[in-house]
């Protein structure tokens, strides 16, 4: 069985839940966000949920959704910037899935998440005085999980119709070497 899924991972403003859509479209196949179906199963908003049960409740959430979409085949998944961090997520998404990690540098998050002042408070990780320097500390945290992708892409100058270009190309790239080395993993 070849890749039947694309996991989009990355920080928060990089672009996953934008280029979901699209690369889903282009290939026929169904888009769905990790942030959009925690929040659908806890019947709450990201920020109510963190408020009552703080970071580690939403985490359980959203290792639960990424188990759920794990064996599902012909997804493209928006991950939440945080979802690398559990191992066991990890493990799920690389089950059938290719993992494209979307990159842009800490200032272009900053000035991504200020241009979308209506989404900022949905962004409880960058509450504080200094979203610029929390948002540096949590992606070098995270940077060598997220490095961990079949690809990366860093988004800062490229539009979204490019990044979803550059996406499929590398994406139907891995498919067809895979074909041809063929054993586990062999494209469809």
């Amino acid at each position: 069985m070849g890749y039947d899924q694309i996991w989009l991972t990355g920080f928060m403003a990089t672009g996953k839940s934008r280029l979901a859509r699209p690369i889903a479209a282009a290939l026929g196949w169904e888009a769905l966000d990790v942030d959009d179906l925690v929040q659908k199963t806890a019947g709450d908003d990201i920020p109510t949920i963190f408020r009552r049960g703080g970071e580690a409740a939403f985490r359980v959430l959203e290792s639960q959704v990424i188990e759920e979409l794990a064996d599902r085949g012909q997804i493209v998944v928006a991950t939440g910037g945080g979802s690398v961090l559990a191992e066991a997520n990890r493990v799920a998404m690389r089950r059938h899935g290719w993992i494209a990690w979307l990159d842009a540098r800490p200032e272009t998050i900053a000035r991504r998440i200020i241009e979308s002042r209506a989404r900022a408070s949905e962004r409880p990780l960058l509450d504080g005085d200094d979203p610029l320097q929390r948002i540096i500390a949590l992606r070098a945290e995270r940077e060598p999980l997220y490095a961990q992708a079949d690809f990366s892409l860093q988004t800062d100058d490229l539009t979204p119709d490019q990044c979803a270009h550059q996406i499929l190309t590398a994406f139907q790239q891995t498919r067809s070497a895979r074909g041809r080395a063929g054993g586990p993993g062999t494209a469809a």
